[in-house]
């Protein structure tokens, strides 16, 4: 058996700290808070049809997705110039990588296109249970499209994460 003392790792260089605990944990709070008002600040800008009671949108659908989008465009540009200069701007425009990204882009727009359609007829309560289900059915994609399997435990935990919800 190998004996170490401390020469044995002294060219080792130590692993980069990574953020803070502190900018983790409110990192995490912030996406957590995010993700929980999220459902509700939607459903408080619906308007209500005086003759109904019904709760639709005043705009369409579409809207959001698109301001989104134009924003999510705009400050990646910013941050590209801002961070890498002219040159990592010019790289972003390159063919390959826009296939893949526009791609995924156009997943993300289809899935927030959705979410808007599925708000219109839903609550803010039954649209955050709507949301929980997502765990659920990422697991079952995985495992049937990748083969990445999830242990019972595994299984368990996002079926209560799922419900919990309910």
């Amino acid at each position: 058996m190998q004996q170490y003392n401390s020469q044995t790792f002294k060219d080792v260089k130590p692993a980069s700290a990574g953020p803070s605990a502190a900018l983790q944990i409110g990192l995490f709070c912030f996406f957590v808070l995010t993700r929980a008002i999220h459902p509700t600040i939607i459903d408080a800008s619906k308007s209500v049809d005086p003759e109904s009671g019904k709760k639709y949108f005043a705009y369409g659908e579409m809207t959001v997705v698109l301001g989104e989008t134009i924003v999510t465009l705009v400050i990646a540009q910013l941050m590209a110039l801002g961070l890498g200069g002219m040159k990592e701007w010019k790289a972003i425009w390159s063919p390959a990588p826009m296939k893949v990204f526009s791609f995924i882009g156009f997943v993300y727009a289809l899935g927030d296109f959705l979410e808007m359609a599925s708000m219109g007829s839903l609550g803010g309560a039954a649209y955050q249970v709507l949301l929980q289900s997502k765990l659920l059915i990422t697991a079952l994609m995985m495992w049937g499209i990748k083969g990445a399997k999830q242990s019972s435990l595994q299984w368990n935990i996002l079926i209560l994460v799922m419900l919990s919800m309910c």
